[in-house]
């Protein structure tokens, strides 16, 4: 069984604290597997190949960000349910949530597979990079089921107070992907396909743990296997909504990345690595808001709208704090973070 926690009751700040560091550690992790994909194929396979990687950046934040906002959001009724202790009701969503990931995962992951070309043409994507970039993205899009399972299931856990189990899983996932990385970019010589390879494998990997390990992500009798068409609408208006949520920031970075490819392929080297080193950083703001999520389903399920209050001051006062904190981390060491991917010859993409 998850290790599950109740936050309907207690200070709110250790509460919060507590439950968001090892999220926010785990979402690290996440972004772990970006850096060491770009790292290890700037490295030791250069410039050009950094560049097919990060060519397609945003058009996969857009995609998986949807999937991530949409797998967040099934998790918030779990998080009610679980609240209000209607523990029947809570093994629904689940299975429901498992049968909607399952349908939208391949859909998601047919038709983005499909017009894989046309995007990358449409984003102006340089020629000496763009059988690469294809590579990369569309493993990257064939692998969006074992990455929407991956997110699911970490965000029912969640839901039921418990952000210590997927952190202890994404840290093993994320060792794997060093050594898969590394693996298929040296020793099997799969280039740029092979990092995409190695981060689906460690996705899909961690979904399948999560759901041996945890009986209570399983049905167990056939009303629960059943499917509920009002829960489902339920899951959709909760999930649906927080994947757009996610997502739509990314449209904007679609036509400047499109722009910015047009520049040619040091650019979008350099881009690549800006990128990388960003969204690493902001993390921390989805890691809470996360948190935030799970601590005011819980909160409303049990009929404490008070305690809601309570977190959004607590949190706001957390984020700020953390903002002022990588400011100053980043305007005195871009440069130094930006050596990660490149080597100091490379003074044009620093």
């Amino acid at each position: 069984m998850a290790n599950s926690k109740e936050m309907t009751r207690g200070a709110v700040f250790p509460l919060l604290f507590s439950f968001t560091m090892p999220l926010l550690l785990g979402n690290l992790l996440q972004q772990t597997y970006s850096l060491i994909d770009a790292a290890i194929v700037g490295k030791f396979l250069g410039i050009n190949s950094l560049a097919a990687v990060g060519a397609s950046t945003s058009v996969i934040f857009l995609i998986l960000g949807f999937c991530n906002g949409c797998c967040a959001g099934f998790g918030i009724p779990v998080a009610q349910k679980f609240g209000a202790r209607d523990y029947a009701t809570m093994r629904r969503y689940v299975a429901g949530g498992v049968a909607l990931a399952t349908v939208m995962s391949v859909v998601i992951a047919a038709v983005s597979g499909f017009y894989c070309r046309d995007i990358l043409r449409g984003m102006q994507t340089p020629g000496n990079i763009f059988d690469g970039a294809y590579d990369y993205l569309f493993v990257t899009f064939i692998g969006i089921p074992c990455t929407f399972f991956y997110n699911l299931l970490a965000s029912i856990m969640r839901a039921l107070g418990d952000s210590k189990t997927p952190f202890w899983f994404l840290l093993f996932s994320t060792v794997l992907n060093v050594f898969l990385d590394l693996f298929c970019i040296l020793g099997l010589g799969w280039g740029v396909m092979g990092a995409a390879i190695a981060t689906g494998f460690s996705e899909g990997l961690f979904a399948h743990l999560c759901f041996r390990k945890f009986p209570i992500l399983r049905a167990t009798s056939s009303e629960d296997r059943r499917f509920h068409a009002g829960l489902a609408r339920t899951l959709l208006a909760m999930g649906v909504p927080m994947g757009l949520q996610f997502s739509i920031t990314a449209i904007g970075s679609i036509m400047l990345q499109s722009a910015n490819n047009a520049l040619g392929t040091a650019c979008v080297a350099a881009f690549t690595s800006a990128a990388r080193i960003k969204m690493f950083f902001i993390c921390a703001f989805e890691s809470l808001g996360i948190a935030m999520a799970t601590y005011c389903g819980q909160n409303y399920g049990a009929g404490k709208p008070e305690r809601i209050l309570q977190g959004i001051k607590v949190s706001a006062l957390m984020m700020l704090t953390y903002a002022a904190a990588t400011w100053m981390i980043l305007m005195l060491g871009s440069r130094w973070l930006a050596l990660l991917f490149v080597a100091p010859s490379e003074v044009e993409i620093l």
